[in-house]
């Protein structure tokens, strides 16, 4: 018998087969709530805290499933040995029938190095994203000219937020994006700061201090964690989905709160979304909202409108 043998035959992995099977069930569970709240729910930040709830919650099942299955010696599927007299056997005794063939007590463990293969090499994949976010901050960039820092200062203190905030350059991203955590890095693409106008640039800075003060560069984090440990689960994609997209409406909401001028951030937005570059999760995109979905339907369908709720699209 080989080691992968001798491992696929343990308490451990037949505990991780059973929560791996039990998983599907749960997460399909919580996907269905969460699609349930959404179409009831409107305000993003609502949303947005239903469905890290529910992929919170998927992992938290996940993980009292294992804890309950390993506590009774592997789960589902073990033998109860029986005393059964040997004469009431022999007489009972029948000629056998066809064995049954993969029973499912038999295939989930083998479920589990699959699953430790695939979190290793999730962690690892991300693990480099977030090496390779470092990394653009410090190649390729330069400091903002006047008096772009000092307007990024004001704007940080119209939001409240509390942590210095360093603007930069750089040739190697094509919209603008927020690097780091403990010292935040706004990163936009050269010549975006001159080219287009102040109000605007205002407006983009304004999504990406929103980023900051909601603290989504460590959400993003922790949700990237979570991803590596369920990467076999279509519900998991679709709520983290979710996630990712009210984010960035509630940062989209925040600007027009302290802007007061949605015309003008959407007519931002549409300006960025015409060289918007496929951004690695690990950094956080001004143009990752849905505001600039709708801003065909906000000034054709609702011309003249400047509310807020109207730029908002529905489900």
């Amino acid at each position: 018998m080989t080691a992968f043998e001798r491992l696929v035959h343990t308490p451990l992995a037949k505990a991780l087969g059973w929560t791996l099977f039990h998983s599907l069930w749960e997460g399909a569970l919580a996907a269905l709530v969460l699609l349930a709240v959404l179409f009831v729910v409107r305000s993003p930040r609502a949303r947005y805290a239903w469905a890290c709830v529910a992929m919170s919650g998927v992992l938290a099942g996940f993980a009292l499933t294992f804890c309950l299955l390993w506590s009774q010696g592997g789960g589902a599927g073990t033998a109860i040995p029986h005393a059964i007299p040997r004469a009431q056997l022999i007489e009972n005794q029948s000629p056998p029938g066809p064995p049954a063939r993969f029973p499912i007590e038999d295939v989930l463990p083998w479920l589990a190095p699959f699953w430790l293969a695939g979190v290793v090499v999730f962690h690892l994949r991300s693990v480099a994203g977030w090496m390779a976010a470092g990394r653009v901050r410090d190649r390729g960039v330069c400091r903002a000219p006047d008096p772009w820092p000092q307007r990024l200062q004001h704007l940080a203190a119209r939001l409240r937020v509390s942590q210095p905030v360093a603007l930069l350059e750089t040739c190697l991203a094509d919209v603008p994006v927020v690097v780091g955590y403990l010292r935040p890095v706004i990163l936009v693409p050269v010549g975006m700061l001159a080219g287009m106008p102040g109000a605007q640039v205002e407006a983009i800075l304004l999504h990406e201090l929103a980023h900051i003060l909601r603290r989504d560069y460590l959400a993003n984090l922790l949700q990237t964690v979570v991803e590596g440990f369920l990467f076999y689960h279509p519900a998991i994609w679709w709520i983290s989905s979710v996630v990712r997209a009210e984010r960035e409406n509630c940062c989209d909401d925040l600007v027009v709160e302290a802007s007061g001028d949605a015309r003008e951030y959407a007519a931002a937005l549409a300006a960025l979304e015409q060289t918007r570059w496929a951004a690695d999760r690990a950094a956080l995109a001004a143009t990752g909202g849905s505001l600039v979905n709708a801003f065909a339907v906000c000034f054709t369908s609702r011309k003249g409108s400047h509310g807020r709720r109207s730029c908002r699209p529905a489900f």
